[in-house]
């Protein structure tokens, strides 16, 4: 979260009477005004220009790092919590002891994570709150026996050039940064806990810091930095990189913490002193607490738990990158760990802003800048950006233009959507557009239709390219089953595969530029991405559909169909290419069919008759969120209801099994449910709880805003959640749907219905209704007057508003219903 913090003011100099002696007065007021200057200047040295704070190491999730500039130059500081029972955890070491991940509000005011020193049950938990632009609060609570260490330190060490140092009373550490061509004074670091230190140090490093804790303890009573007098002393003779203080929490089991930036150490320690009064830690984070869980989205009933499980996961893995100027969730941890301090992945970063849209626009918008801005100058967005490198040579499934469409129909960012459209455009245009040698880039074998591949050339690209690894790398499903026959073509740079999941990405990639330029007034613009998608959508449905099988396929270039199933099949349906026929047969014949995709849990990222099922590996039969994501959003754009109902039951099982029991978000799940080995902090597994949110409420390009579940079997209750800045509650169950907009009731039935493409507008009001049963229904967008009602085209009644509602009768089946208002209105 970003904070700026303002100058602070100055005041002008005092007025000098020019009489009696003028010229002393002159004198002695231009010598005041240019003391004023120098004070000024001074004291607007003595700023931060912005000012990031949160847990964004990547190997910390039990720290918090504060990243801020001055004089444009960064001053950075850090601290993490470490614990020792048996064993000392800090740093990297916490993360597969993180036992509760818990809220996170994006603007940092609370934020709770827990570990465990297994084989012990006891959690170690931190909590923590931004109070204002530059302090932090925190509570620990931990046995007594378990001693913990705040240790000090650089987020980014190589180019820190500040120091630490312990107090003379040796309870608090300070720190000191100097800035280039800024003199007299330093940015300064304090922390500060309420119990008795039993030991303190400073080290050159944190690494040393760690060593001294797994050797034994910190030193008692040290005296390394006092010097007689109060305040800090650091030595010449050694970095001090570092520092710490070793406490236990006593009989309550709790302890309290300051930690804060500023430019004055004195006072920076007297107001963390005058915090760690008795109580008013423990009351800033309860009422930080409360007011966060009281704001953001929640679920009762049915589905519950699945927006605070996206939240959490997702902004437990946000990292600031510096070097963009961007805070934003960086996959996982672990990868940005191992990726040099941040990564994106494609098609990662455009569902994690799906996934951050469900609370925070703003994480969202710097998701899709942090992708966008990766572009290579050919209009490659690439598979993966990384502080350690990128890969030109290969993009990724294109899911950018649907994602920021639905991104945009929640909080109406027209800036983000201007932005990101030539940008989208660019990358739209590359997948055919001429290389330079007269072949298109992943046209190989010029039939129209798209493959997969790898560019061959001398750039470095992270895990090589040029190869058939790296063009399965670009399909997104890295060693999928489906390309085990394929073979690379190392003149077109391309798989010898026409890709039904690339070509209807593709196509839906057409369908969803259209309807972005015509949002911009690009007309011209709209009319062509509309003719690209019908010229796609067609030569799929001619060269991609098997009629024996019932199901698109993967077609090889000498002709014959792949065999090898997997979700990606029925991308078709999310692009509309499938014609209505088409998708009944591939739902009844293939998904619901046990003996392939259907099951306790669904879907397998290939079918369960393919042999590679048994492998159980990565790609090779495990389940993952953005393929059942994609599968549903094709579900429901051909309103199969009740198999969309059941996939969503489905997968939100299997994200909650895992959830519940070791506060997993899991990179993929076995198909028989839990973790199935990757990574288990990632932050797309929580697409299978979006899955299950959109069951209340959803918006997509076709069916505009939609809510509601078709006849659920039990009862459930979204509230505060967003869409074109109007906050939405929704109630869904077998005897009632409802939907309340900014706190007014607007809709109801009694019964569970599911509602399209809802258009309240000034004089005609109209939705379609898709109900099981005879249903009573009734709307409340108009106060008063006469209204004309009808279903499926044919005048009905005439309806008189009555307080605010007119209540009707439908049948069942689907309906397309519109309330107009007649001349008579009032």
């Amino acid at each position: 979260m970003t904070l700026t913090r303002k100058h602070r003011s100055v005041n002008a100099p005092h007025q000098i009477a020019l009489h009696g002696h003028w010229r002393q007065g002159l004198v002695f007021c231009l010598a005041t005004f240019v003391s004023t200057s120098m004070a000024a200047q001074e004291r607007s040295r003595e700023s931060f220009e912005s000012v990031f704070i949160g847990a964004y190491d990547a190997d910390a999730w039990n720290g918090i790092v504060f990243d801020a500039k001055a004089a444009g130059q960064s001053v950075p500081f850090a601290i993490r919590i470490g614990s020792k029972s048996s064993g000392f955890l800090d740093g990297e070491r916490v993360f597969n002891a993180v036992a509760l991940i818990g809220p996170h509000a994006p603007d940092g005011s609370y934020s709770l994570i827990g570990w465990r020193h297994y084989p012990r049950t006891a959690t170690v938990s931190l909590e923590w709150s931004r109070i204002d632009d530059t302090t932090v609060v925190g509570r620990i609570t931990a046995p007594s026996d378990i001693h913990l260490v705040i240790e000090a330190y650089s987020p980014d060490s190589p180019y820190f050039s500040g120091a630490y140092g312990i107090s003379s009373d040796g309870d608090e550490i300070i720190g000191e940064h100097h800035l280039d061509n800024v003199f007299g004074s330093a940015a300064g670091f304090s922390v500060v806990t309420d119990r008795p230190v039993l030991g303190s140090g400073i080290f050159p490093d944190v690494g040393q810091l760690r060593r001294a804790m797994d050797a034994g303890q910190l030193a008692r009573g040290s005296n390394h930095n006092k010097s007689g007098a109060a305040g800090l002393t650091f030595p010449s003779d050694a970095l001090s990189g570092a520092a710490g203080l070793e406490f236990v929490t006593g009989g309550m089991s709790t302890a309290h913490f300051v930690a804060a930036i500023g430019w004055n150490a004195s006072e920076l320690s007297q107001q963390a002193r005058r915090l760690l009064e008795p109580g008013r830690i423990d009351a800033i984070l309860n009422q930080k607490a409360e007011a966060y869980e009281k704001k953001r989205p929640h679920i009762q009933g049915m589905f519950a738990g699945a927006p605070e499980a996206i939240g959490n996961s997702m902004f437990w893995n946000t990292l600031y990158v510096p070097s963009l100027g961007l805070e934003f969730p960086s996959i996982s941890r672990n990868w940005a760990h191992g990726f040099g301090g941040w990564v994106v992945g494609e098609w990662d970063c455009f569902f994690g802003s799906l996934l951050t849209d469900v609370e925070d626009p703003r994480q969202t918008s710097a998701s899709i800048r942090a992708i966008l801005v990766a572009q290579s100058p050919n209009g490659v967005v690439p598979n993966v950006d990384a502080a350690s490198g990128t890969s030109p040579d290969r993009s990724q499934p294109p899911v950018g233009a649907y994602v920021v469409w639905k991104d945009y129909q929640r909080h109406a960012d027209l800036d983000l959507l201007k932005w990101a459209y030539p940008r989208l455009k660019k990358w739209h245009e590359w997948w055919f557009k001429n290389r330079g040698d007269g072949q298109s880039s992943r046209d190989g074998n010029r039939n129209g239709l798209l493959e997969w591949g790898s560019d061959k050339g001398s750039t470095f690209s992270v895990g090589g390219r040029g190869f058939l690894q790296q063009a399965k790398w670009e399909s997104g499903m890295d060693d999928s089953p489906m390309y085990d026959e394929a073979k690379y073509d190392p003149i077109t740079y391309t798989m010898d595969l026409d890709d039904v999941g690339l070509n209807s990405l593709y196509a839906l990639d057409s369908e969803c530029l259209a309807k972005i330029a015509l949002i911009l007034g690009e007309v011209d613009d709209s009319r062509k991405f509309a003719d690209d998608y019908d010229r796609i959508r067609a030569l799929v449905r001619q060269k991609l559909w098997n009629g024996k099988d019932g199901m698109y396929e993967n077609r090889f270039w000498d002709g014959h169909f792949s065999k090898r199933l997997s979700p990606t099949n029925f991308y078709p349906m999310l692009a509309g290419i499938a014609t209505p026929e088409q998708a009944k047969r591939m739902v009844q014949e293939h998904l619901l069919n046990p003996r392939e995709f259907w099951g306790q849990y669904v879907i397998p990222t290939i079918s369960r008759a393919d042999p590679a099922f048994q492998d159980q590996y990565y790609w090779r039969g495990d389940i993952w969120g953005p393929t059942n994501y994609l599968v549903y959003e094709g579900l429901d754009r051909y309103g199969e209801d009740e198999v969309a109902l059941q996939f969503a039951e489905k997968s939100y099982q299997l994200f909650m099994d895992d959830w519940k029991t070791h506060q997993h978000t899991d990179e993929q799940y076995y198909a028989w449910g839990g973790s199935a080995g990757g990574d288990t902090h990632y932050t797309w597994g929580a697409l299978l709880c979006l899955i299950s949110m959109e069951q209340f409420i959803n918006q997509n390009p076709w069916n505009g805003l939609r809510f509601g579940a078709l006849q659920p079997s039990e009862s459930g209750t979204l509230r505060n959640v967003y869409w074109d800045n109007h906050r939405y509650d929704i109630e869904v169950g077998p005897q009632l749907t409802s939907v309340t907009r900014d706190g007014e009731l607007r809709f109801s039935a009694d019964a569970g219905v599911v509602v399209r493409d809802y258009k309240p507008e000034a004089n005609s009001f109209s939705f379609a209704l898709k109900t099981l049963q005879p249903v009573k229904v009734t709307t409340r967008e108009y106060s008063s007057g006469t209204l004309s009602l009808k279903v499926d085209n044919l005048p009905v009644q005439t309806l008189m508003v009555e307080r605010g509602a007119v209540t009707f009768a439908v049948a069942a089946g689907s309906h397309r219903i519109v309330e107009a208002r007649t001349a008579d209105r009032q």
